[in-house]
């Protein structure tokens, strides 16, 4: 019989057995899923340290001359694999219960976004002058052109102002002279009359016998008397025994033919009178309308919105003075006079009330003609009456046309027309002058644009550096066509240059506007505009202005040498401004600009010099020819230098690079001038920035072997529950990372 204690004690032995393999599958189940857990984190951590390493291989050459992060040459899985490799064999010595037993299965690393694409570039800038830029643009630019915001800015605005009046003003005097031409016209339609009717206040004809002359109708008058006894004396007669006959067909016909000429001029005078003074109607019509918008322009003027971006530059705060230059009280002065250069509207009423005052005139020696005329009949069939009805209506129109000639015709302090005249001159007083300082402005103009061309045509002797530029532009097209960019390019061709002086000035002008609207906004937050145009007056060199001082002092006989220095290494800024491919058109587009800033300045200062006179167009003609005249002196004076005093009024040093931060600050930013930028780097480096990345993306995959029960964790993973993958008795871990400089 069995021992029923011991069979008792075996069933607890076996039933513990049994809850003890339960419990350590269930934790050896843990243990790996720990190691698994483990393997995770220490995997990523390695993908992550990889990334990082493999991006320090960076270019050097790139950093240290153009502050750019990419990566080198190097072999990028061959680092990947390196570091990973290493950091494993660290580990496997160094740890001393060696839990996980991990081994590196595999990596790779695929290198994106390469340094030439324009949003890579863009903020690898942006990172390298957020420090930077803010400050040397407050304490080179900023500082420099806010104590004369304000005379600028009223500077401008008179510019701007008389400019357009200047134009309405010449329409509206071109009118004026035709209408008063147009008048004359109308006067001198009159003279006709003169070929058929006598002039002169007289008031008696005397009579003559027939068979005199008949010219005017005077003449037919005197005879007629004689006409009237001899056709009576013939009407007493039987036709083959009348003896005046022939007499009296005579002076039918001639006094006819003087009737009919006078009848044609006066059909012809009142048809071209007429058409004349509707011409004048309308002329003084299109005058008063050019009058009102001359004074609308007036009204507008205090409201430009230009006038902003000066306003908010001499609000800002800036680092250093704030003492402003004087003059703009001066300036303001000025354009409080455009209103003179209005016609006021007695002078208009005058000129309407000569043109009706004409007009009845007219039609008053009109009708004493048409009366006259209206007798024709009766005095050729001798039925008129009395010989002194006919002198009376002759006279009568007459002195009506001699009146209307010697007040609208005839030379004299008498005459209407010239009258009007006189009255119309009295406010062109000053225009004779004007014109000439124009004429004289216009001639300066074109010696300065003559100084642009010789630098432009020099391009034509550059055969050498033009083959460097056709590489800069394969290389620029290279870059544009990664980026995808098709937009037309800028800079292709140089900009007219207009030979008249007020079109330049106000282009000039414009152009400080567009400046100062661009410091206001950089001031308010620096852009992208802002740092770029800093990193590239900071990385990239500029043309040596001395190079031209022969060419501007008229010299040409070191020719080779400054030919020597159009190579595009010499002028990268002016590349990147302006993108002429070729060796003179960057340098000639700089000078230019150049020109057209200085003269702004000096048409500031012009404008103060001149306003003690009288006229505000001549005003702001004599402030144009100061200003060619002194923008090309300051050309010169720049290759001199290297530098330019910024004006009479503020004795602050402005450098050729200084003129050239302000234009690509003006110009704004643009994807072409990135593809420039990156053009240049590559041309002078070696090294292509659209071939050279700047973005990791890496892989890792770590084995670890499994210590318990591989097929439970399989199928837990089929199951979506773990990360990674289980194959066999292993489990691999796959992680990824992702770097950018």
């Amino acid at each position: 019989m069995l021992d029923k204690r011991r069979s008792e004690q075996g069933a607890v032995t076996v039933f513990l057995i049994v809850i003890f393999a339960a419990v350590f599958a269930f934790v050896a189940i843990f243990i790996d899923f720990a190691r698994m857990s483990a393997l995770q984190a220490r995997t990523e951590v390695l993908a992550h340290a990889a990334a990082r390493s493999v991006l320090s291989a960076y270019d050097k050459q790139l950093l240290e001359e153009y502050g750019l992060f990419a990566f080198g040459e190097t072999d990028e899985n061959y680092l990947m694999s390196k570091v990973l490799q290493d950091n494993f064999q660290l580990a496997m010595r160094s740890d001393d219960l060696p839990i996980l037993g991990a081994q590196l299965d595999s990596s790779a690393v695929e290198l994106l976004r390469p340094l030439g694409h324009y949003s890579v570039f863009r903020r690898q800038i942006r990172e390298d002058m957020k420090y930077k830029a803010p400050v040397d643009f407050a304490i080179e630019v900023v500082n420099k052109f806010k104590p004369i915001s304000q005379i600028m800015k009223e500077a401008s605005n008179t510019v701007d102002l008389l400019s357009k009046l200047q134009r309405l003003y010449d329409q509206r005097e071109d009118k004026l002279d035709r209408l008063l031409f147009a008048q004359k016209q109308a006067a001198s339609s009159a003279k006709g009359y003169t070929d058929h009717l006598s002039r002169g206040n007289y008031t008696y004809i005397p009579d003559h016998s027939l068979g005199g002359r008949i010219r005017l109708i005077a003449d037919a008058a005197s005879q007629y008397n004689d006409y009237l006894a001899k056709a009576e004396e013939d009407r007493d007669r039987e036709a083959s025994e009348r003896i005046y006959s022939e007499l009296l067909e005579d002076y039918r016909n001639d006094t006819g033919r003087a009737f009919s000429g006078l009848s044609q001029a006066d059909q012809e005078a009142a048809a071209q009178h007429a058409q004349q003074l509707s011409s004048a109607r309308a002329l003084l019509e299109e005058i008063r309308e050019i009058n009102e918008q001359m004074r609308q322009v007036i009204k507008e003027s205090e409201s430009r919105t230009a006038q902003h971006g000066y306003d908010s530059v001499s609000r800002g705060l800036s680092i250093g003075g704030d003492e402003a230059a004087s003059g703009e009280a001066e300036i303001a002065e000025i354009r409080g006079r455009s209103e003179d250069l209005l016609l006021q509207t007695t002078l208009l009423e005058d000129l309407e009330a000569g043109i009706e005052t004409q007009e009845a005139s007219f039609n008053s020696a009109h009708q004493a003609v048409v009366s006259l005329l209206s007798k024709s009949s009766a005095i050729g069939a001798a039925s008129f009456g009395s010989a002194s009805g006919f002198k009376s209506e002759t006279m009568h129109a007459s002195r009506e046309i001699d009146r209307y000639l010697r007040t609208y015709f005839d030379s004299g302090s008498g005459n209407a027309l010239q009258q009007i005249q006189t009255k119309v001159e009295a406010h062109r007083s000053s225009d004779a002058q004007r014109k000439q300082t124009e004429k004289q402005a216009a001639a300066e103009l074109k010696h300065a644009f003559s100084l642009l061309r010789q630098i432009e045509e020099l391009k034509n002797k550059m055969s050498d550096h033009q083959k460097l530029f056709d590489v800069l532009k394969s290389y620029f097209d290279n870059n544009r066509a990664l980026n995808q960019d098709h937009s037309a390019e800028a800079g292709q061709s140089i900009r007219g240059r207009n030979p008249d002086p007020y079109e330049t000035g106000e282009q000039a002008m414009g152009g400080m506007d567009g400046l100062y609207a661009s410091l206001s906004e950089m001031m308010s937050g620096i852009t992208d505009n802002g740092y770029q145009t800093e990193y590239v007056v900071s990385y990239f060199d500029f043309f040596d202005v001395s190079t031209l001082k022969e060419l501007m002092e008229g010299r040409s006989d070191k020719l080779d040498a400054m030919i020597e220095q159009f190579a595009p290494q010499r002028q990268e800024v002016e590349y990147i401004l302006y993108g002429f491919h070729n060796p003179a058109g960057n340098v000639a587009a700089a000078y230019g600009e150049i020109f057209t800033m200085r003269l702004a300045i000096r048409t500031m200062e012009g404008l103060i010099k001149h306003a003690n006179k009288v006229n505000p167009l001549l005003i702001l003609a004599s402030a144009l020819l100061y200003g060619v005249v002194e923008a090309v002196k300051d050309m010169v004076r720049l290759c001199q230098k290297g530098g330019l005093q910024l004006s009479d009024y503020l004795r602050v040093e402005l450098t050729y690079r200084d003129h050239l931060r302000l234009f690509l600050l003006l110009h704004g930013t643009s994807e072409q001038r990135l593809s420039r930028m990156l053009s240049v780097i590559r041309l002078n480096t070696g090294i292509n920035p659209d071939e050279r990345a700047t973005y990791i993306h890496g892989e890792v995959t770590v084995a670890l072997p499994l210590w318990f029960l591989p097929g439970v964790s399989k199928a837990i993973g089929s199951a979506g529950a773990l990360q990674g993958r289980v194959e066999g008795s292993r489990y691999y871990a796959v992680k990824q990372a992702h770097y950018s400089y």
